[in-house]
């Protein structure tokens, strides 16, 4: 069978992928972000350090690329007076212009392997064209995004967000033929949508509230009780969420299905989607279970996190080693000393002896 093959650049064949988490790899710890995301990007893509080398390189340097512009942003979005992703995107369209990499550049290293893979490789232009096209929405993406007064109205507005950066951001990943583009980001705007679900709570410590205005007031739930993580003792809340998960989402698996029926995708790809997949379903299950309140998601989500993943890496192991079909085992969500202190505090809420 056929496989795209990614482009080579001088630092994907130099860089040392020996260490044990992909995390130290794509710098989730740098700079003062919003979190510390080295968990997250096990969670998204621990499965890539146990790809064979060349491969890996390839799936590490993007993911970088990335997460480096999501890091310069956050940071930027909390300490104003340093702007590095508004020099970042200055060098940036410098290069988009010129073709050129900008020597007094910070990232002059970066934007040099950026200029070998898209402006300087004459094979498979066709997918270069359109991986170069999605990092210049993913990027604008960043910009319109991580402001603090971002408010989304609509649903329109909404999908339009989960297309500009999760469909964007999978576009941008390597191994991609010309025909496998659209259905990656079908399966990127889901990725969006539930790392949105995921990080509920978070964001709305930082003032974000990335649920639009138009499913709130359909529900009765105002942007201020999310923030102010007050909106699980509004009725309308679970409702909202039951039909968030339940009518809005399937619209968007639908389409993100086609990403396994594409023709030669990919062995990458492949385990891509059976661990997100899998994620999914944690973020869905974990959520659920504890009946849609951010405020308590992320501590029990995390933790479960820390259980799945090594199982989940030895099953992508022997799936590599032994050619078998990827299968993860059926999601169990462990009955752990902090499930059984949410049930008993929701428990106490509904007979009227907690008070929130």
């Amino acid at each position: 069978m056929k496989h795209i093959t990614a482009l080579h650049t001088p630092w994907a064949s130099s860089i040392s992928l020996q260490a044990g988490i992909i995390a130290d790899l794509v710098g989730s710890s740098n700079y003062h972000a919003i979190s510390d995301d080295t968990l997250k990007d096990e969670d998204n893509a621990g499965w890539v350090m146990e790809l064979d080398l060349p491969v890996r390189a390839q799936w590490i340097e993007r993911i970088h690329w990335i997460r480096l512009i999501d890091r310069l942003a956050e940071h930027e979005l909390l300490y104003p007076e340093q702007p590095a992703f508004q020099r970042f995107l200055a060098d940036w369209q410098h290069l988009e212009l010129t073709g050129e990499v900008q020597p007094k550049s910070a990232d002059a290293e970066l934007f040099s392997k950026m200029r070998s893979c898209w402006f300087n490789s004459p094979t498979d232009r066709a997918s270069i064209e359109l991986s170069l096209a999605a990092w210049k929405r993913y990027v604008q993406a960043i910009a319109q995004y991580h402001t603090h007064d971002l408010v989304i109205h609509t649903m329109a507005e909404y999908e339009q967000m989960l297309t500009n950066l999760g469909g964007s951001f999978f576009q941008v990943l390597p191994f991609l033929s010309e025909t496998q583009h659209q259905a990656a980001h079908y399966f990127g705007r889901v990725d969006q949508f539930y790392n949105h679900l995921r990080d509920l709570r978070e964001d709305a410590e930082q003032g974000v509230c990335n649920l639009p205005n138009e499913l709130l007031e359909q529900f009765g739930v105002s942007r201020d009780e999310i923030l102010q993580q007050q909106a699980i003792n509004n009725p309308g809340y679970p409702k909202m969420m039951q039909f968030w998960l339940e009518q809005y989402l399937p619209t968007l698996r639908r389409r993100a299905h086609q990403l396994l029926t594409v023709e030669n995708l990919h062995p990458s790809w492949q385990i891509l989607y059976h661990w997100s997949n899998y994620r999914y379903q944690r973020i869905d299950r974990v959520f659920r279970d504890c009946q849609f309140d951010y405020t308590q998601f992320s501590q029990v989500y995390w933790q479960q996190v820390r259980a799945d993943l090594p199982i989940m890496l030895h099953h992508v192991r022997q799936h590599s080693a032994q050619s078998l079909p990827l299968k993860f085992p059926p999601l169990k969500i462990s009955a752990s000393s902090t499930h059984s202190t949410y049930r008993q505090r929701m428990r106490l809420r509904k007979t009227g002896l907690y008070a929130a």
